[in-house]
């Protein structure tokens, strides 16, 4: 977004731009787009809440923006507390993203930031890899009211032939009734090389370990750019999902978002 910085775009020339409403609305044209909810995009320190009101002044001229998951930092002590407090005075802001460095959950400072997010009842996303999954488990099991979405399937690690620490990380992470799964980002664990057939068995693990009533469809969109293109990745689903029922895929796709992020 304009006025804001993102250093991680730097090693990411093909997206390092600004994108609007208007590249978004071209690049879903032949989607039928219900309702948006805005996920942070890694923007600098500090700059969750100038991203946050930013997006939520974008929303008075585009009302399908309907939530924004924003991007707050839980180990600011009595920081975060003000930080989350400004945050909630935005309507739209429905849930955080936060950096999840390994043994956080062990963090007193995090712990506490993490609760007082709890409170004020937001739903926090997981954006983390296999080897953190087990640290994630312990997070949801410590906040069982607290609603949790893995992102982008987890991040499996596609390179490697053994998938065995991110199937299990997938099968302890659905046992938890408050955590759920936003099915993206997968064509971009392949890159240029991805196909149906490469991303079919991650997308149908995890339809077939939480179910149809915790997962949402989401288009990483403008970052699946570095793989291909939204419309490319939204029929790619479509193919691989054709044997579900309309019923199922609505709520994959429109439904279940609605009272994950309280829409």
């Amino acid at each position: 977004m304009k006025n804001l910085s993102y250093g991680w775009l730097k090693n990411s020339p093909t997206i390092n731009r600004t994108f609007d409403l208007q590249d978004y609305k071209e690049a879903t044209k032949s989607s039928n787009i219900g309702k948006m909810v805005f996920m942070e995009s890694g923007a600098d320190a500090h700059l969750g809440l100038k991203e946050a009101t930013l997006v939520s002044q974008l929303a008075r001229s585009e009302p399908k923006i309907k939530g924004i998951v924003a991007k707050a930092d839980l180990t600011q002590g009595s920081g975060t507390e003000k930080s989350l407090e400004q945050l909630c005075e935005l309507p739209l802001v429905k849930g955080i993203r936060a950096d999840f460095p390994k043994n956080e959950v062990t963090s007193s400072g995090f712990l506490a930031g993490f609760k007082a997010l709890a409170n004020r009842k937001l739903s926090f996303d997981l954006l983390i890899s296999p080897p953190l999954m087990a640290e994630a488990v312990k997070l949801a099991k410590k906040f069982p009211n607290t609603i949790f979405i893995l992102d982008h399937l987890g991040n499996p690690n596609v390179g490697e032939v053994d998938s065995t620490q991110w199937r299990n990380g997938i099968e302890k992470l659905a046992e938890l009734p408050n955590v759920n799964c936003k099915i993206s980002g997968i064509i971009t664990r392949f890159g240029k090389d991805w196909s149906v057939e490469k991303i079919r068995p991650y997308i149908l693990y995890v339809i077939e370990k939480f179910g149809m009533d915790r997962l949402v469809f989401a288009g990483d969109w403008p970052v699946v750019l570095l793989a291909d293109s939204y419309k490319s990745w939204s029929e790619a689903f479509e193919k691989i999902t054709a044997q579900f029922s309309d019923e199922e895929l609505h709520k994959i796709y429109h439904k279940n978002a609605d009272h994950i992020y309280r829409l």
